[in-house]
């Protein structure tokens, strides 16, 4: 059965794209803070825990070990403060700026499986 390609629109700026994936050493919730910090321009340690928006460790545990290989259309998104975050289980996280509405695009452009 062909599922076909699902896309999800955001309304928002994009500020961030990024990636997580084997190749580092980060954690898909570690990459989401450094995004998240260099979107609003401050260090990390200065935002607030991921935690009080999303369970980190849920977030490790549905991406950290997939690598994308057999959901790459798997999508997470949840706000943290301002920010629309946006995270897909083949590595690509974008973060997008809520207090800058644009016209409704994709999240993500599909890719072919």
């Amino acid at each position: 059965m062909d599922q076909g390609s699902m896309n999800v629109y955001r309304g928002c700026k994009p500020v961030v794209d990024t990636e997580y994936g084997s190749g580092s050493d980060m954690s898909p919730a570690e990459v989401v803070v450094e995004a998240v910090a260099e979107a609003a321009r401050v260090d990390p340690m200065d935002l607030p825990p991921l935690y009080e928006f999303v369970d980190p460790d849920a977030l490790d545990d549905l991406f950290g070990g997939q690598d994308g290989a057999s959901h790459s259309d798997a999508l997470l998104s949840f706000r943290f403060e301002t920010w629309n975050v946006f995270v897909r289980a083949d590595g690509r996280i974008r973060v997008c700026d809520s207090t800058r509405s644009t016209d409704p695009e994709p999240v993500f452009e599909s890719t072919p499986a």
